[in-house]
Protein backbone atom coordinates (compact mmCIF):
# COMPACT_ATOMS: atom_id res chain seq x y z
CA UNK A 1 0.00 0.00 0.00
CA UNK A 2 1.79 3.34 -0.92
CA UNK A 3 1.44 6.07 1.32
CA UNK A 4 -0.53 8.90 -0.77
CA UNK A 5 -3.23 11.55 -0.29
CA UNK A 6 -6.43 10.01 0.01
CA UNK A 7 -9.64 10.60 -2.11
CA UNK A 8 -12.25 13.31 -1.41
CA UNK A 9 -14.76 10.72 -0.85
CA UNK A 10 -13.12 9.37 1.64
CA UNK A 11 -11.92 12.43 3.47
CA UNK A 12 -15.87 12.90 3.21
CA UNK A 13 -16.88 10.09 4.67
CA UNK A 14 -14.48 10.36 7.24
CA UNK A 15 -15.37 13.94 7.95
CA UNK A 16 -19.23 13.16 8.55
CA UNK A 17 -18.30 9.99 10.93
CA UNK A 18 -16.48 12.14 12.78
CA UNK A 19 -19.54 14.91 12.98
CA UNK A 20 -21.80 11.90 13.87
CA UNK A 21 -19.33 10.57 16.55
CA UNK A 22 -18.93 14.36 18.33
CA UNK A 23 -22.52 15.16 17.37
CA UNK A 24 -24.03 11.59 19.74
CA UNK A 25 -20.75 12.59 22.77
CA UNK A 26 -22.28 15.63 23.02
CA UNK A 27 -26.01 14.82 22.82
CA UNK A 28 -24.48 11.99 25.77
CA UNK A 29 -23.58 14.92 27.83
CA UNK A 30 -26.25 17.22 27.63
CA UNK A 31 -28.73 14.55 28.60
CA UNK A 32 -26.93 13.36 31.93
CA UNK A 33 -28.60 14.55 35.01
CA UNK A 34 -27.40 17.65 36.51
CA UNK A 35 -24.71 18.33 34.33
CA UNK A 36 -27.34 20.50 32.19
CA UNK A 37 -28.86 21.80 35.26
CA UNK A 38 -30.30 20.65 38.74
CA UNK A 39 -32.26 18.01 38.18
CA UNK A 40 -36.13 18.11 38.40
CA UNK A 41 -38.79 16.02 37.42
CA UNK A 42 -40.02 16.35 33.89
CA UNK A 43 -43.58 15.45 35.85
CA UNK A 44 -43.00 18.77 38.15
CA UNK A 45 -45.21 21.74 36.92
CA UNK A 46 -43.22 24.78 36.94
CA UNK A 47 -46.56 26.91 37.58
CA UNK A 48 -49.69 25.39 39.19
CA UNK A 49 -52.71 26.77 40.30
CA UNK A 50 -52.70 27.16 44.19
CA UNK A 51 -55.44 29.06 46.53
CA UNK A 52 -54.61 32.54 47.39
CA UNK A 53 -56.74 34.76 50.19
CA UNK A 54 -60.37 33.31 50.69
CA UNK A 55 -59.62 30.15 48.40
CA UNK A 56 -58.98 32.60 45.29
CA UNK A 57 -57.20 31.08 42.58
CA UNK A 58 -53.85 32.26 42.21
CA UNK A 59 -51.01 30.85 39.79
CA UNK A 60 -47.43 29.97 41.26
CA UNK A 61 -44.18 29.84 39.30
CA UNK A 62 -41.75 28.23 40.96
CA UNK A 63 -38.57 25.21 40.20
CA UNK A 64 -37.15 27.35 37.56
CA UNK A 65 -33.90 29.67 37.61
CA UNK A 66 -34.99 33.01 35.85
CA UNK A 67 -34.70 36.38 35.74
CA UNK A 68 -38.26 37.79 35.62
CA UNK A 69 -37.25 41.39 34.91
CA UNK A 70 -35.56 40.07 31.51
CA UNK A 71 -39.43 38.01 30.72
CA UNK A 72 -42.59 38.92 29.38
CA UNK A 73 -45.42 36.92 30.91
CA UNK A 74 -48.76 36.49 29.05
CA UNK A 75 -52.05 35.17 30.16
CA UNK A 76 -54.53 33.70 27.25
CA UNK A 77 -57.61 33.14 28.47
CA UNK A 78 -59.99 30.22 27.69
CA UNK A 79 -62.34 32.54 24.96
CA UNK A 80 -58.44 33.34 23.35
CA UNK A 81 -58.09 37.12 24.72
CA UNK A 82 -54.18 38.17 25.33
CA UNK A 83 -53.50 39.50 28.57
CA UNK A 84 -50.20 40.90 29.34
CA UNK A 85 -48.97 40.42 33.21
CA UNK A 86 -47.60 43.36 34.63
CA UNK A 87 -45.66 43.39 37.83
CA UNK A 88 -46.50 44.72 41.02
CA UNK A 89 -43.88 44.09 43.80
CA UNK A 90 -41.27 41.74 42.93
CA UNK A 91 -38.39 42.23 46.29
CA UNK A 92 -36.23 39.68 44.17
CA UNK A 93 -36.17 39.81 40.15
CA UNK A 94 -34.62 36.08 39.92
CA UNK A 95 -36.76 33.32 40.46
CA UNK A 96 -34.33 30.82 42.00
CA UNK A 97 -34.70 27.31 43.87
CA UNK A 98 -37.18 27.58 46.33
CA UNK A 99 -38.67 30.66 45.26
CA UNK A 100 -41.92 31.52 44.05
CA UNK A 101 -44.42 34.11 42.14
CA UNK A 102 -47.81 34.75 42.32
CA UNK A 103 -50.01 35.62 39.23
CA UNK A 104 -53.15 37.05 40.27
CA UNK A 105 -56.25 39.28 38.86
CA UNK A 106 -56.85 42.44 40.73
CA UNK A 107 -59.87 44.65 39.22
CA UNK A 108 -59.66 48.01 40.47
CA UNK A 109 -63.04 50.21 39.46
CA UNK A 110 -61.78 53.72 40.58
CA UNK A 111 -58.65 53.45 38.40
CA UNK A 112 -59.40 51.59 35.63
CA UNK A 113 -55.68 51.44 33.96
CA UNK A 114 -54.51 49.98 37.00
CA UNK A 115 -56.87 46.69 36.79
CA UNK A 116 -55.37 43.61 35.32
CA UNK A 117 -53.13 40.77 36.10
CA UNK A 118 -50.11 41.25 38.24
CA UNK A 119 -47.01 39.10 39.36
CA UNK A 120 -45.75 39.04 42.62
CA UNK A 121 -43.10 36.88 45.08
CA UNK A 122 -44.33 38.86 47.70
CA UNK A 123 -46.90 36.10 49.50
CA UNK A 124 -48.84 39.00 51.07
CA UNK A 125 -50.61 40.01 48.22
CA UNK A 126 -52.65 36.64 47.64
CA UNK A 127 -52.95 35.31 50.48
CA UNK A 128 -54.08 38.06 52.79
CA UNK A 129 -55.87 41.49 52.45
CA UNK A 130 -52.71 43.10 54.46
CA UNK A 131 -52.09 45.51 50.59
CA UNK A 132 -55.77 45.84 49.27
CA UNK A 133 -59.31 44.36 49.40
CA UNK A 134 -58.69 40.86 48.26
CA UNK A 135 -57.37 39.13 44.52
CA UNK A 136 -60.24 38.36 42.63
CA UNK A 137 -61.04 34.68 40.78
CA UNK A 138 -59.56 34.65 37.64
CA UNK A 139 -62.80 34.79 34.92
CA UNK A 140 -64.07 33.05 32.94
CA UNK A 141 -63.07 29.55 34.46
CA UNK A 142 -61.33 26.85 32.06
CA UNK A 143 -58.20 26.02 30.40
CA UNK A 144 -55.84 29.27 30.94
CA UNK A 145 -52.54 29.01 28.85
CA UNK A 146 -49.19 30.77 30.86
CA UNK A 147 -46.28 31.57 28.63
CA UNK A 148 -43.25 33.16 30.38
CA UNK A 149 -40.88 34.53 27.11
CA UNK A 150 -37.20 35.20 27.92
CA UNK A 151 -36.40 37.46 26.03
CA UNK A 152 -32.76 37.01 26.30
CA UNK A 153 -32.71 33.53 25.67
CA UNK A 154 -35.60 34.24 23.46
CA UNK A 155 -37.25 31.22 24.47
CA UNK A 156 -40.30 30.22 26.60
CA UNK A 157 -39.30 29.62 29.71
CA UNK A 158 -42.48 28.19 31.06
CA UNK A 159 -45.65 27.96 28.82
CA UNK A 160 -47.84 25.56 30.29
CA UNK A 161 -51.89 25.15 30.54
CA UNK A 162 -53.62 25.11 33.55
CA UNK A 163 -57.40 24.68 34.37
CA UNK A 164 -58.39 27.28 36.62
CA UNK A 165 -62.32 26.96 37.91
CA UNK A 166 -64.19 30.36 37.61
CA UNK A 167 -65.77 32.50 40.38
CA UNK A 168 -67.25 30.74 42.75
CA UNK A 169 -70.84 31.55 43.64
CA UNK A 170 -71.71 33.87 46.48
CA UNK A 171 -72.75 32.07 49.48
Amino acid sequence: MEGGAISTEAATVAAIGLAAVLTIAVAAALLIPGVSGPARSPSTPLAEVVDGYNGTAVIRISGITIDLAACRIYLVDPVGALHDVQTAILTNTTLEEGRAAYIFYLPLDDRPAASGYWITDEPGLVFTADYHVTVRPFAPGGQWRIVVYDSRSMKNRVDQVLLITGPASPA
